[in-house]
């Protein structure tokens, strides 16, 4: 209880006090946000922490969740923004244990203060602000809701849950039929996920993508807008292709121990060749399964009917096609140089720490720095005339879901999570996601190989044999698939020689990427990009 000559306040009066909000912040918020998944700096010493910005939410029953920005600022010397919004419940409301930020008991106003999407009630009043559009204001700032055509029907909210796999982001199913994705990290622009997802849903008629059901953004000062979330059309599905990539992976080698079939006479196909599935011998398509080939056909039509949508916008700034030119050539070279440096520090850093073959590759890459370096460095716009659109800029096979009747959905536009925002919207030929892809079926190939759950028989030598061949025919098989349907809608990609040197250009440059992810997360399997560098360096 407050003493008698103090007034008890509300939490409303409790929380806009500038001591309170202040102390709150660094005391209270930095250390909930140390318990969660999704704030990315738990490595780094905050100087100084604060709520940047505020806006009350109100709910029936006098309740207010405030819409909050926290700005941390590090040692390091630089700065980040997340997204929470808090509120108070009674003391006696059971909640989440992950939602209790702390309990408050303080000029008489107690209670625990929660992130309030774990609260039913706050959930269902921001559903039924999304399906009103109506927008939220003070000052200098406008909370915008926005409604898209998967939610026009306005269909009545019967019920949410918070999904467990809380990462980057925070996701809410809502009615068994949406996804409503929370951006806690936040970024000085529209996220492009959902410039994206919204283009594709709306504008680009791309079909295979999740179906753009609205939006929270916040306006600052009528000149900057920043995302707050994104509601989707649930996709119903069986996993992730990358799952079921790896378990094709495995009944391939299953098969060549089973039927004791000679790798040596196993077809090799050229590496970037153009192949169609018939075009394979016979025996080569029983140990790899027509099934999956059919499948990954399918994978590179969707990937190409993607692209197509994005080309389709001939008119505004933010989707219309664009030849490459010096600019672009600058900022490529730079960006990549700058990310090589880091990975050449990274792995000289951690050789001592490596073993067997991954130790050998990894000395091979660090001797090999002025050569692979001058590969980048080679990079001309002058030989291109094809030209750069808006791609998904981070994809693999763990960014499409795969569906009971074998069709396949790309999700998760948010691009390369080590890239800022401006350098996601870049421009650039839809080449790279090509690459990506196939980045990703010859990570799966060597996951494969190099998981110790796996027995095989063969020899690790045989199994890379093997895992080549395989890789090398389902690269052709996707390669000729999405490049016919891409030219087939006059999809600006290149001719054949210019398709390749892009391909082996952004190959290079996923397989840098992926080193420093793995030397960070999982050091066991710095092994597979550091053998993608290895053979892409020496085709």
């Amino acid at each position: 209880m407050a003493p008698a000559n103090q007034k008890i306040k509300t939490w409303d009066e409790t929380f806009n006090d500038e001591s309170f909000r202040q102390g709150f912040a660094e005391r209270i918020l930095l250390n909930y946000m140390m318990t969660t998944r999704w704030y990315a700096a738990k490595t780094q010493k905050v100087k100084t922490i604060k709520i940047e910005q505020q806006m009350p939410f109100e709910m029936e029953g006098d309740e207010t969740v405030y819409f909050i920005t926290i700005e941390a600022n590090f040692e390091a010397g630089f700065t980040e923004y997340y997204f929470i919004m808090v509120g108070l419940v009674d003391e006696d409301v059971e909640v989440d244990k992950k939602a209790v930020i702390y309990n408050l008991s303080a000029n008489g106003v107690k209670g625990q203060v929660i992130d309030s999407l774990y609260y039913e009630p706050f959930r269902k009043a921001l559903y039924n602000q999304i399906l009103s559009q109506k927008p939220l204001s003070d000052d200098n700032n406008k909370l915008l809701f926005d409604r898209g055509r998967a939610l026009r029907s306005s269909p009545p909210y019967e019920n949410s849950r918070v999904l467990g796999f809380d990462q980057s982001n925070t996701s809410i199913e809502y009615n068994g039929q949406y996804f409503f994705k929370v951006y806690r990290r936040l970024f000085s622009d529209a996220n492009p996920d959902l410039e994206l997802t919204k283009f594709l849903s709306e504008e680009g008629h791309f079909n295979n993508s999740p179906r753009y059901g609205g939006s929270v953004s916040w306006v600052k000062n009528d000149f900057q807008t920043i995302s707050l979330g994104i509601m989707q059309e649930k996709i119903e599905n069986i996993g992730e292709a990358w799952n079921h990539t790896v378990d094709m992976i495995k009944g391939y080698f299953e098969r060549i121990e089973a039927t004791d079939a000679p790798i040596d006479d196993i077809q090799d196909v050229p590496s970037f060749a153009f192949v169609s599935p018939e075009e394979l011998k016979s025996d080569f398509r029983l140990l790899i399964a027509d099934d999956v080939l059919t499948k990954v056909e399918k994978m590179a039509q969707r990937v190409a009917e993607m692209h197509i949508a994005l080309f389709s916008n001939r008119v505004e700034t933010q989707f219309n096609p664009i030849p490459f030119n010096g600019d672009y050539t600058v900022w490529l070279k730079n960006r990549i140089i700058y990310q090589l440096n880091a990975r050449f520090i990274l792995v000289d850093e951690n050789i001592e720490k490596l073993t067997g073959l991954a130790q050998e590759y990894a000395q091979l890459f660090v001797n090999h720095r002025a050569d692979i370096t001058n590969r980048f460095l080679a990079f001309e716009e002058n030989r291109l005339n094809s030209c750069r659109i808006r791609i998904h800029g981070d994809l693999h096979l763990g960014q499409i879901l795969m569906t009971e009747d074998d069709d396949f959905y790309i999700i998760d536009y948010e691009g390369e999570p080590e890239s800022t925002i401006r350098d996601r919207k870049v421009k650039q030929t839809p080449l790279k996601d090509v690459a990506g892809m196939l980045r990703s079926f010859h990570y799966a190939v060597y996951a494969v190989i190099f998981d110790k759950n796996n027995k095989f028989q063969l020899s690790q030598e045989a199994l890379f044999e093997a895992g080549e061949k395989y890789y090398r025919a389902i690269a052709a098989v996707f390669l000729n698939k999405y490049v016919t349907t891409a030219m087939s809608e006059n999809l600006d990609i290149g001719y054949e020689s210019e398709i390749k040197y892009l391909l082996k250009y952004h190959l290079l440059e996923k397989a840098v990427y992926e080193i420093g992810y793995e030397l960070k997360s999982r050091p066991d399997w710095v092994i597979i990009p550091l053998t993608g560098i290895k053979q892409i360096f020496e085709d």
